[in-house]
């Protein structure tokens, strides 16, 4: 409960938020005309909002931690019921019909709960842990099209293979968010949707290497096993995940570079980008300069190609 208290404190200061035009020189994206089908070479990435990505390859189409519902920070600090966004889903599924497989990090709302919906509207497959899968199923999700995995596990979808890897949450003011068992199943308030275990991916796809996770802890490095990548988008949502970034990207030793969970993801996806106040994206900035990747940022359903 202290957390939650904190944080409706810190948000309720007032906080400028500064948005990507700031950082502009860094941002990424394919012209328009670039944007058909999928690409021919390379690895095309939208960045949805979150922790969230869209990966299309010429055989592949994989979908990570889909978060279009969008909870309130007072939604969020109280535990509230979550309300799901329907026609934002409805809209995405309506104009992406086919994803091979969703990928969850974990199981906290911003991670898991749109997944169901969204599995139901293409027929994709869940790969994830196994508390997020036992959470997923009793929201709806038919047992078969589901994968649990633990870190070591490998599965190959389509074209793509992918590496599931440990991983750690980092903890908001000496806390671990919803963390433990699931109490309650199906879930139906916000804690409900437990952390259980949380895992990286490295996925191999259109010729290239992709870290994802979202986030970590310092106090607790982990062997990732991975390097070198293409790209590495690591988690940077509070001060101990960036505190545990400078070591997952030396481990990584990527190519680009791409700093995630660092949006406003307590307001509305249509109010576009905003850092979140937790976050320190002059640090990250600093820790990007000191290795040899180049650090990139994506902004909301702007795809850019990695070749």
């Amino acid at each position: 409960m202290k957390y939650r208290i904190l944080l409706c404190l810190l948000f309720s200061l007032g906080t400028a938020f500064a948005d990507l035009g700031k950082y502009s020189q860094l941002v990424k994206a394919d012209p328009p005309s670039r944007v058909s089908g999928p690409p021919r070479r390379g690895v095309r990435i939208t960045y949805l909002g979150t922790n969230a990505y869209l990966l299309e390859s010429r055989d592949a189409r994989l979908l990570v931690d889909p978060y279009f519902s969008r909870q309130s920070l007072f939604r969020t600090a109280a535990s509230l019921e979550p309300i799901p966004n329907k026609d934002a889903i409805d809209r995405w599924i309506a104009a992406h019909p086919k994803i091979d497989a969703v990928l969850v990090t974990h199981g906290h709302i911003d991670h898991l709960f749109d997944a169901p919906a969204i599995i139901r509207g293409t027929g994709a497959r869940l790969i994830a842990s196994p508390t997020s899968v036992q959470i997923a199923k009793a929201a709806g999700v038919p047992s078969p099209r589901t994968r649990s995995v633990r870190p070591g596990s490998i599965v190959s979808i389509g074209g793509a293979r992918i590496r599931v890897l440990p991983a750690m949450h980092d903890r908001v003011f000496g806390v671990t968010p919803f963390n433990g068992a699931p109490k309650n199943l199906p879930p139906r308030k916000i804690n409900d949707w437990v952390l259980g275990e949380p895992i990286a991916f490295l996925i191999e796809m259109g010729g290239e290497r992709i870290f994802i996770n979202s986030g970590g802890r310092p106090d607790q490095p982990l062997a990732l096993h991975a390097a070198p990548v293409d790209l590495a988008i690591v988690g940077v949502a509070s001060p101990e995940a960036v505190a545990a970034f400078p070591a997952t990207i030396k481990q990584l030793r990527p190519r680009y570079i791409l700093p995630s969970h660092q949006d406003n993801f307590f307001r509305s996806l249509e109010k576009g980008f905003a850092f979140l106040p937790l976050t320190d994206f002059p640090e990250v900035r600093r820790t990007a300069a000191a290795s040899s990747g180049q650090l990139i940022l994506l902004d909301y359903f702007k795809p850019w190609t990695l070749r």
